[in-house]
């Protein structure tokens, strides 16, 4: 038994749909080479320490567009590596490349099969219930937002490692996963729920005067808004209390607006108009649209 975990880019598709071939191809290598000097940190953090450490229980497998994540086995601290290696490829592939990530963890068998190579025909072969299940969630969409859907049995192993009588690190993972998050991103899929692991907060978003914030936002139009960017909105703020979420959205127009950064804000109404329409589509969370539409009562009121 093993954890697994496969990650993509959201969107990579239509994306590179309006690249020309060399702007691909850097794309590409961009998000390879993010995947790679991590690991090469890893490495070496390894090589550097006396300790024994868990990192290095965690193997990578790049396939185009995607990576697949594996352990050598089921214990909590394979967990515990996954979850920390997982949360950092999807938060510096959106901090170096401007890349959001999408995937699934899920646990069972996994294993590389050894197969014979020519110098004209490499071969990776992957097999394993764990893979196909992690594949199939992530490419079935079920929950429209940024983040790697956990199965049941993936989040009640967490739920045993957020027990401080069993790890001693339990700071560094209770800001990894929101242990009351079941409730509003639980998936009904054939009687199996599937939770929702969240690298995207506030904090996140807000760091370095709002830099990761514009970006999301510019993504996000660029997606001629998706539902997955509002929904990710909603589990940014859905903790907060009324006047973080106000501020939220007042950024939000801003930035939609191009108000931050003082580029002819008054002239981009239409990309408000789209803003405020696709809130509404279908795919985008009921409480979302609540909160939103909370917003603009207030604003009307002041006006």
């Amino acid at each position: 038994m093993k954890y697994v975990a496969f990650l993509d880019i959201l969107g990579f598709k239509d994306r590179i749909r309006g690249l020309q071939p060399e702007e691909a191809k850097k794309l590409i290598r961009a998000f390879s080479q993010t995947i790679f000097d991590i690991f090469k940190k890893k490495n070496s953090d390894k090589e550097n320490s006396d300790k024994e450490n868990s990192n290095d229980k965690i193997k990578g497998y790049i396939v185009s567009d995607s990576v697949i994540l594996y352990s050598e086995d089921d214990k909590k601290d394979s967990l515990e590596a996954l979850i920390k290696l997982t949360r950092e490829i999807c938060e510096k592939e959106f901090i170096e490349n401007s890349i959001l990530i999408r995937g699934a963890i899920e646990k069972g068998e996994f294993d590389k099969v050894p197969a014979e190579e020519r110098l004209d025909l490499e071969k990776g072969l992957i097999v394993g219930e764990a893979y196909i299940k992690a594949y199939l969630v992530e490419d079935s969409g079920s929950v429209k937002a940024m983040g790697v859907i956990l199965s049941e049995d993936v989040y009640e192993d967490i739920k045993d490692i957020l027990d401080p009588n069993i790890t001693k690190d339990i700071e560094d993972i209770k800001d990894i996963l929101n242990p009351n998050i079941t409730k509003d991103i639980v998936e009904e899929k054939k009687d199996k729920k599937y939770y929702l692991l969240r690298y995207i907060n506030v904090d996140f978003l807000c760091k370095d005067n709002l830099k990761n914030f514009i970006t999301f936002i510019t993504l996000a139009k660029e997606s001629k808004w998706l539902p997955h960017y509002y929904n990710t909105i909603y589990f940014v703020i859905k903790k907060e209390n009324d006047k973080k979420i106000e501020e939220m959205f007042v950024n939000i127009e801003n930035t939609v607006y191009n108000k931050l950064s003082n580029k002819n804000w008054n002239k981009n109404w239409r990309d408000i108009d789209l803003f405020i329409k696709n809130a509404f589509a279908e795919g985008v969370i009921n409480d979302f649209k609540s909160k939103f539409l909370k917003h603009i009562r207030k604003k009307l009121i002041q006006k």
